[in-house]
């Protein structure tokens, strides 16, 4: 029995070997060939739910997705499936059993520690990068957390305590196992996201998420579909041809000029996210062309918005001209999944740290993640402290915005390299031996910005001024009035 439920290497390594003579000739790992083949049959199969089972019932709408969600699962993953049907189903246990008040928390520590556990395996056994099912059941506990969350807000608060986004979510009973299971299995996202929202999820799944627009039609989301397809072959070929002449093990060399090298050191780190821009394009456009992620009508164009289930913003994140600016482009779900169970829940002295604690904690048990997300903490007070400082000192004159513009956006280019760099070095060791390199620059600043800079230079009164912008004077608009 042990040797059935506990991890082992061949359970990480079950996925189907299919694919595999093609994997020979073309040299690419066949789990990366599952993976995609997966992703690619999603399109048809999206087609088929949008335009054939729009009309269906709601049963048929449910196990349709759930169906092929569980077939991707077993052939990518195998009998390593297990772990994520264990964690689902006893969190789902969890909710029917666990007391009201305390339903949200005993699932997050469930579900939370059972991901840890396949972690802890992945980090001592496993020594070559695989695509494993880590990642399924990353996204898995996104969805399980946010639903008992949502639980125990409509069981337990009241509506006044709730915030207007959780009066949206919340629910008042546990939902069946099939609609259930069909939430944590669907095609469109169980291998890569992104997180959609359960009471999202059920007014998809009956037809109502999507509402007629001025003159009456339903909107057609196919071209906000083909646009992210687009990019994500663009980021493919990117991937395929382009990443594998700038390893980060390039950083390794010291017979480079310095400031080379620190281009260098920036354009590895733009190389990095590319892979995650390729699967977050086509996971989105997959859910689009599904018929989900309608976000709104655009107020000036009147133009439907399909932005909800959007991971990632490209351009906003290489064109941020600050850290907060990238990270609310970046990974955009899981910062709305860490925003509810984390940032909304926690002591406002504590929000910031332990949201990204948490973050380090649910990608796994790797020191370099720890390293990144604590110093993302540092840097993103660092920022609020050198925004609060310098941006008003450059309003008075387009000319000077400028300048501030690009100070920040250099500034947070070699930010963002520079933090994540332990993210992919994954290991201690290599992440000091780097930060050593640049002398902990980056630290030191960044504790310079929070701390001291609003000391030395501090910001005006927060009652005429907030976050640089210049705010009207109270007392001045009521004697307006008067």
């Amino acid at each position: 029995l042990i040797e059935v439920i506990m991890p082992h290497l061949h359970s990480f390594n079950s996925g189907s070997v299919l694919l595999q003579p093609l994997a020979d000739v073309t040299g690419v790992p066949v789990d990366r060939l599952n993976f995609v083949s997966c992703m690619v049959l999603s399109i048809p199969f999206a087609l088929i739910y949008s335009r054939v089972l729009g009309k269906s019932s709601e049963r048929t709408r449910q196990i349709f997705p759930l169906i092929i969600g569980l077939a991707y699962c077993w052939f990518c993953f195998g009998s390593a499936t297990k772990h994520l049907l264990a964690n689902c189903l006893g969190s789902y246990a969890l909710m029917h059993i666990a007391p009201a008040k305390n339903i949200h928390h005993v699932v997050f520590i469930f579900s939370m520690f059972y991901l840890t556990w396949v972690h802890f395996y992945r980090w001592q056994y496993i020594e070559v990068y695989t695509i494993d099912i880590t990642g399924p059941i990353m996204i898995c506990v996104q969805k399980m957390t946010t639903l008992a969350f949502s639980l125990h807000d409509g069981l337990v608060k009241k509506e006044e305590e709730l915030s207007p986004l959780q009066k949206r979510e919340a629910i008042k009973r546990v939902p069946g196992l099939i609609p259930y299971l069909s939430y944590i299995f669907h095609f469109q996202a169980v291998l890569t996201g992104p997180l959609a929202f359960y009471t999202d999820y059920v007014k998809f799944i009956s037809g109502t998420h999507v509402p007629t627009d001025a003159k009456g039609k339903l909107p057609d989301p196919t071209s906000e579909a083909v646009t992210k397809l687009v990019k994500a072959l663009l980021f493919m070929l990117t991937l395929a041809f382009i990443e594998p002449l700038f390893p980060i093990s390039i950083l390794d060399r010291t017979d480079l000029n310095p400031v080379l090298w620190i281009i260098l050191f920036w354009f590895c780190f733009v190389i990095q996210r590319v892979p995650y821009y390729y699967a977050w394009y086509f996971a989105d456009a997959i859910y689009n062309l599904s018929g989900y992620g309608f976000s709104g009508f655009d107020e000036k164009t009147g133009e439907a918005k399909w932005e909800l289930a959007t991971s990632v913003f490209a351009w906003r994140v290489e064109s941020a001209l600050s850290f907060k600016d990238t990270l609310d482009s970046w990974n955009t779900s899981t910062m709305g999944w860490l925003r509810r169970v984390a940032f909304d829940r926690a002591p406002k002295k504590y929000r910031t740290i332990s949201t990204y604690l948490l973050s380090a904690w649910w990608h796994g048990i790797f020191m370099g993640y720890y390293v990144t997300f604590l110093g993302g903490a540092i840097f993103t007070l660092g920022g609020k402290g050198f925004r609060r400082s310098f941006r008003w000192r450059f309003l008075s004159s387009p000319s000077l915005k400028v300048v501030y513009d690009v100070i920040t956006f250099i500034g947070t280019k070699m930010v963002l390299a520079y933090v994540t760099y332990p993210f992919v070095a994954l290991h201690w060791g290599p992440s000091i031996a780097m930060y050593k390199r640049f002398y902990f620059i980056g630290h030191i600043l960044a504790l310079f910005c929070a701390a001291v800079l609003p000391v030395i230079l501090p910001p005006p009164r927060e009652d005429r001024k907030t976050n640089g912008e210049v705010k009207q004077d109270t007392n001045q608009n009521a004697k307006k009035i008067e």
